[in-house]
């Protein structure tokens, strides 16, 4: 009984001993689960929260780390350059062609480049620009002027004559033109030759009241038309007004008829060519220096524009054939001249023609002013002429000093 006694003793101290090893196992194997559980909740949490929350997360701290680095600062404000840089690009790109246009458009920033412009017309023809060539012609002061106002009317015309469709509507942008000025736009529409210019003179008169007078002039076929302007009689006017036709048309018919007053030049033989000759042939004709002054521009014109319109030569060859002798002998001159680019030995033998009737015609009832203003208007034609053929040595001077005027005068001493 001892025995079983004892047993029973040390099994229930052996199970004692146990329980609590049990009990420290189960509480320490807890804390050890514990740990693991620590350990995997984030790992089983983990893709929950990375599935919802970490995408935004993961955008927000990706974002907001690059934007303080500087690459990335340069990329965010590049896009605010760039919506900026857009305009400022396009602004000197609009401002460089609005200043451009000017003078690709009608605003002639120089007396000179109008005369290019002019000079070029019938190789490059804009009509559109012509309203702009006329405001630019009375700025210049061309239009006060009456041989450069012929010129200018000539080419006026040639413009609205070769224009059938267009150039009507020219006629109103012309304006505002001063009183005196409106005649330049009154002969054009006559001198175009168009066959409603009757029209277009009534349809334009209102813009002229004071210009009634010269506007029924015309329409009565009391004055007339540039192919009908004598020649014999103050014709040098007649003479610019044809070339400025011919400048803008490249017609014939006003270079022919320029042709009919070579037949009071002075010929490249002709040594006897004196004052006896000019006032006995004529019979002391108090016209004789107007004469002389519109033979001598007509022939140094015809050489000059010769020398760089070489067609006009193959134009006198064939007139000169067919003209009388007063005529075809100093055309034949104009036309060595031409070949031989030689046209100042002209202009120089007709200056000293025209100076010659001066100092005759001085002594003469016609006197000082009758003089000098034909050798005025001899050498304001040839200044015109060659600012056409693009000759600036001698137009600049001519178009903007107005010093031709006064060299004549003193010539004429």
């Amino acid at each position: 009984m001892r025995k079983l006694a004892f047993i029973l003793l040390a099994s229930f101290g052996v199970a004692g001993a146990v329980l609590p090893c049990a009990a420290q196992s189960t509480i320490v194997t807890g804390p050890q689960s514990l740990t693991v559980a620590k350990q995997a909740t984030p790992e089983r949490l983990a893709p929950p929260q990375a599935e919802t929350a970490s995408p935004p997360v993961q955008v927000l701290t990706t974002e907001p780390t690059p934007l303080p680095v500087s690459p990335p600062g340069d990329e965010a404000y590049a896009p605010q350059s760039q919506a900026y840089a857009p305009p400022a690009k396009p602004m000197p790109a609009a401002s460089s062609p609005t200043q451009a246009s000017p003078d690709l458009q009608g605003s002639f920033t120089t007396a000179e480049r109008l005369m290019d412009w002019i000079s070029n017309y019938r190789k490059h023809p804009n009509p559109s620009r012509v309203p702009a060539a006329v405001h630019a012609m009375e700025d210049y002061g061309l239009l006060r002027d009456e041989e450069k106002a012929w010129f200018c009317t000539g080419f006026l015309a040639g413009v609205l004559g070769s224009n059938p469709k267009d150039g009507p509507a020219l006629i109103p942008r012309m304006f505002p033109l001063p009183d005196k000025e409106q005649a330049v736009i009154i002969r054009a529409i006559v001198y175009s030759g168009r066959p409603d210019w009757r029209d277009l003179l009534e349809k334009n008169s209102s813009r002229m009241p004071l210009r009634r007078p010269l506007i029924d002039d015309f329409l009565q076929g009391k004055r007339p038309t540039l192919m009908e302007l004598p020649l014999v009689d103050g014709g040098t006017p007649g003479i610019y007004g044809l070339w400025g036709y011919y400048v803008a048309t490249g017609a014939h018919e006003p270079v022919v008829r320029i042709m009919q007053a070579l037949q009071w030049s002075r010929n490249k033989d002709d040594h006897s060519f004196s004052l006896k000759k000019i006032f006995s042939g004529w019979g002391g004709d108090a016209s004789a220096v107007d004469k002389i002054s519109t033979g001598g521009t007509a022939k140094w014109t015809l050489a000059s524009y010769a020398e760089r319109d070489r067609d006009l030569l193959n134009l006198y060859r064939s007139e000169a054939e067919r003209q009388p002798e007063s005529i075809s002998k100093p055309l034949k001159d104009v036309i060595v001249a031409a070949e031989a680019f030689e046209s100042e030995t002209i202009r120089k033998d007709q200056f000293g023609a025209i100076e010659d009737a001066q100092k005759q015609q001085m002594s003469n009832e016609a006197g000082m002013s009758k003089g000098a203003t034909a050798g005025s208007i001899a050498i304001a034609t040839g200044c015109v002429a060659a600012t056409a053929l693009g000759q600036p040595e001698i137009a600049i001077p001519c178009v903007i000093g107005g010093a031709l005027y006064t060299g004549a005068v003193k010539l004429s001493h």
